[in-house]
């Protein structure tokens, strides 16, 4: 019966070590997303915003804010789970605010925004060249700030 009680109380201690992957965000309050060239015509910067299943799409000309286009819609919480699955905090905390020499030569910059565990992170980067820690996080914002193409 020692045994028995043994294992039990070494499974109930282990278990919990191996159901939950290190770095997964626990409260999430807001993910951002957004591009800019710096020295293009018309509409250069856009930006998505996610918060209390909100999807908030921008879009400014030369930042002004008196050229900016909002529109929004709802977003399910299906898929903001499924953007949150792809962000490990641990590792999105190690990178660097800024990677490589964003909108350089009017290359365009990227960034990411995350407010999450009572902490925040932005990361901006070379357009089109997002960190392997963020590639499948960014892929799926960048599909629901496509579904924003009539916001006029």
């Amino acid at each position: 019966m020692k045994k028995i009680l043994q294992v039990i109380l070494t499974l109930a201690l282990i278990t919990p070590i191996f159901s939950c992957k290190k770095g997964n965000i626990k409260n999430l309050n807001s993910i951002a997303y957004g591009s800019s060239f710096g020295m293009r015509a018309g509409y250069c910067s856009n930006s998505l915003l996610i918060s209390d299943l909100k999807l908030t799409f921008s879009k400014s000309k030369n930042g002004q804010s008196a050229d900016t286009k909002t529109c929004s819609k709802t977003i399910s919480e299906a898929d903001v789970s499924a953007i949150k699955n792809e962000l490990n905090i641990s590792k999105i905390s190690n990178l660097p605010e800024v990677i490589g020499c964003p909108d350089c030569a009017d290359g365009g910059a990227e960034w990411i925004a995350i407010n999450a565990d009572g902490k925040q992170y932005k990361i901006t980067y070379e357009y089109g060249k997002a960190p392997k820690e963020l590639e499948a996080a960014v892929a799926k914002l960048k599909v629901l700030r496509d579904g924003f193409k009539d916001c006029n």
